[in-house]
């Protein structure tokens, strides 16, 4: 069994991934499923942990949908409630 990519490997693979589809916009497990190599096998958590370093970065953002659902997208992408520029 292969091990898992350690964590920058994994914010790797989601910028990678981000600058090959700018407008993308996934849950957890879609990013999972979607955003990285499929022949990874990473854990929910150190996906999530990613993600939280990325926020904590400026590089993502989460948003919530109305179904509770939490999607999460590049931190640039225009969205009404942009502020500067």
């Amino acid at each position: 069994m292969q091990p898992q990519p350690r964590l920058s490997e994994v914010v790797d693979a989601i910028l990678r991934y981000l600058h090959s589809h700018p407008d993308a916009a996934d849950t957890v497990d879609g990013i999972c499923e979607w955003w990285l190599p499929s022949h990874w096998r990473v854990d929910l958590e150190r996906v999530e942990a990613a993600l939280i370093r990325l926020e904590a970065q400026g590089l993502l953002r989460r948003r919530e949908n109305a179904d509770r659902h939490v999607l999460y997208l590049r931190a640039d992408k225009r969205s009404g409630t942009s502020s500067g520029g």
